[in-house]
């Protein structure tokens, strides 16, 4: 896919759950002592500008009708590596964009309870939205001192900064890299501050971080595009 005037082919999201203190707090899950890792599936992705999908099946069902905005800090892979040590991360990163990790909550609440992976809630399609473009590590050279927010229809709903990371960009990529063979272009999010809450078709996105832009994408729902 095309990132601004970066064109990408991934092999796979890999996204960070749990990795500000203060979403900890909200969603009163625990500290994590190690990166909790979870895949979201290539069909979610879609570029600045594009349609979110609010799926019918959802809208219309009370037990499941409830879909997240979650703006985070993504890296993307230069090359393909494995084992990475954290002092050698930034030799391994293209570099920095916004990724918005839409999230079906209440079915994601269901899977938690019943101690089911985080997949099916993550992985809709059109629930990775990521852009407007791909900033360089010489653009940014610290990624962890960054402001970070989300509107939905011009209000602030989430609004943090980078350094409130728990585990930090070459701690991410170290971990991750031991369990898996990176190839150029993966994706790699970085998990989301406090203030997750809930969308609905007609409503505006814009995900933003500092040095980087504004990814923008609006919600539709399913039914309106038959």
């Amino acid at each position: 896919m095309k990132i601004g005037d970066k064109t990408i082919n991934p092999t796979k999201i890999i996204c960070i759950g749990t990795n500000y203190l203060d979403h900890i707090e909200e969603t009163k899950l625990e500290t994590p002592k190690e990166p909790v890792l979870f895949p979201k599936t290539l069909n979610c992705l879609i570029g600045d500008g594009e349609a979110i999908i609010y799926p019918n099946w959802i809208f219309s069902n009370r037990k499941y009708n409830r879909i997240d905005f979650e703006v985070e800090l993504a890296f993307i892979i230069k090359d393909r590596c494995k084992y990475v040590s954290a002092s050698q991360a930034y030799d391994h990163i293209l570099g920095y964009t916004v990724f918005n990790d839409i999230t079906a909550r209440k079915i994601q609440t269901k899977d938690i309870v019943s101690k089911l992976p985080w997949f099916r809630s993550k992985s809709l399609d059109t629930f990775g939205p990521i852009g407007p473009r791909i900033v360089s590590l010489s653009e940014i050279k610290d990624p962890h001192d960054l402001k970070i927010e989300l509107k939905v229809n011009g209000e602030i709903k989430q609004l943090s900064n980078t350094k409130y990371l728990l585990f930090k960009v070459p701690e991410l990529l170290e971990n991750i890299s031991k369990f898996f063979t990176m190839e150029p272009g993966d994706i790699i999010a970085t998990g989301t501050p406090a203030g997750i809450g809930p969308i609905k078709p007609g409503d505006l996105i814009e995900a933003s971080i500092e040095k980087i832009g504004t990814l923008t994408n609006k919600v539709v729902l399913e039914k309106e595009l038959t």
